[in-house]
């Protein structure tokens, strides 16, 4: 027999209770999971609008700067790779992520160009077939013309200006163009690079930026500034910019993985008290490979090669924009560099320490350049497992305070604090400098994957048998 009875609930404070506190948690965690995923704005050169909101591939804007204007903290930008190029700069201004959340920023292989075209009927004769073309400013940074995609050849003056070459006057914003005879500035297809740096970071932090390309910009590629914490670049590159490829000053953090950095003035120039480590970069055939004024910074598998001037410059330096920079050890510009390889091709140097800095440099090759290594008075270097060869100065040190062992040279001059030893000298070297009691010198083939061809007793002190990045660059980025 049942009993036809009722119940009846009837809830308590502490049920109450328990009941807000779930339904709190659960707004908190949803609002927490929202957040951390962010809105992502779509960027399309080609059917984008501005008018759009750009959530959405098919409602794109049409520029960057309205897809950043758009965004908050710790967004997505993606562009289009349209196969057009974006001739705008990407420009991030105390705008970025959070540690844990950072902005990012996805290029999917599009390009970034500096490069606007000219009103041919700007153009104005000076005589025979000199052109003139004023402008209103000139871009900061190295600006120059291009023709049909490729940079036309610069005079260093007016005066010793060739046939199909052109001046930049900085002072008058004036650029002057030697024509071939019969020809006119129209026939060139001309173009200038009138915007002043790609991808730009002022006081923006915690901010990965992938697959993007920038080139033709009269200052930099990759530019960062101010207070600028965790900026990471994957899978970029940076080609013929009028200054730099990659630069980050200041006291910033910046770290790179992947990178091809080519045809700049320098492939990477980083400055003052920054913090830089780069991962799997290749640069070439840049004034100078790498230039680094102040900081602490790390090439680890690295190729540096083919670059007019010198591969790796480094120098102290005492930036006084920055809060007690004399009395700042970082900078005085420290380098550590690890399975680097630098190839010279008949260059000035390889690599280059001067003026208080400092430099770590292991398990390398420096190759192919008139002077390996060169070390000035009040600089440091500690070189171990490393190759030098086909240098004719193998190195020049100026400094009591280096320390070279365990490496391996190629017949070479060596100057040692102001004494020169040649090849045959080796012995004397090693008894009047008590350096390098543990190297060899001998014939060594470096082939350009970095394997080495050493001399067969050097495996005694542990030297590996090939030096220089770990593996092949494999540099690729999406097509779409």
């Amino acid at each position: 027999m049942f009993l036809n009875t009722q119940y009846k609930f009837i809830p308590c404070k502490n049920h109450f209770r328990a009941f807000s506190v779930a339904i709190v948690c659960i707004a908190l965690l949803l609002c927490i999971l929202s957040e951390s995923r962010g809105d992502t704005y779509y960027v399309n050169n080609q059917t984008g609008n501005d008018s759009n909101d750009g959530l959405s591939p098919e409602s794109a804007v049409a520029t960057i700067a309205k897809a950043i204007q758009l965004s908050k903290t710790s967004d997505r930008l993606e562009l289009k790779n349209t196969g057009i190029a974006y001739r705008e700069p990407m420009l991030f201004r105390r705008l970025g992520g959070q540690p844990d959340r950072p902005f990012e920023v996805e290029g999917n292989g599009a390009v970034l160009s500096g490069l606007k075209a000219i009103d041919v009927s700007r153009w104005q004769t000076v005589k025979d077939n000199l052109y003139v073309l004023t402008l209103e400013s000139t871009p900061y940074g190295n600006p120059y013309l291009v023709s049909q995609g490729k940079r036309l050849a610069q005079a260093k003056s007016l005066d010793s200006i060739k046939l199909e070459q052109h001046f930049w006057d900085r002072k008058l914003n004036k650029v002057y163009l030697l024509c071939a005879s019969g020809k006119q500035p129209a026939d060139y297809e001309l173009a200038a690079t009138l915007t002043t740096s790609g991808f730009t970071l002022g006081s923006a932090s915690y901010i990965i930026c992938r697959n993007l390309i920038c080139e033709h910009f009269s200052n930099d590629g990759f530019n960062i500034h101010g207070d600028c914490r965790g900026i990471r670049l994957e899978n970029v590159i940076a080609r013929h910019n009028g200054d730099d490829g990659i630069s980050i000053h200041e006291s910033g953090g910046l770290m790179v993985q992947n990178a091809y950095v080519h045809d700049n003035f320098y492939g990477i120039q980083d400055v003052n008290a920054s913090r830089s480590v780069y991962n799997g970069v290749l640069a070439e055939r840049n004034q100078i490979g790498v230039s680094l004024v102040g900081g602490y910074h790390s090439l680890v598998d690295c190729q540096i090669r083919n670059s007019v001037q010198k591969e790796i410059d480094i120098a102290g330096s005492n930036p006084k924009h920055l809060i007690g920079a004399e009395q700042n050890p970082l900078c005085k510009t420290i380098l550590f560099a690890q399975n680097v390889s630098l190839f010279g091709n008949g260059n000035q140097m390889g690599l280059s320490v001067r003026n208080g800095a400092s430099a770590i440099m292991e398990s390398s090759v420096i190759s192919g350049s008139k002077m390996g290594l060169f070390v000035d008075r009040n600089s440091q270097c500690h070189l171990s497992r490393t190759v030098i060869t086909e240098c004719p100065v193998i190195l020049n040190t100026e400094s009591k305070h280096a320390f070279f062992d365990f490496n391996i040279y190629g017949a070479g001059q060596i100057n040692w604090l102001g004494m020169i030893f040649q090849p045959n000298q080796w012995v004397d070297f090693l008894k009047d400098s008590h350096s390098d009691q543990h190297s060899k010198m001998g014939k060594v083939m470096v082939a350009e994957d970095g394997t080495v061809s050493i001399p067969a007793d050097s495996t005694a002190f542990g030297m590996e048998k090939k030096v220089g990045p770990t593996a092949p660059f494999a540099f690729s980025l999406p097509s779409n």
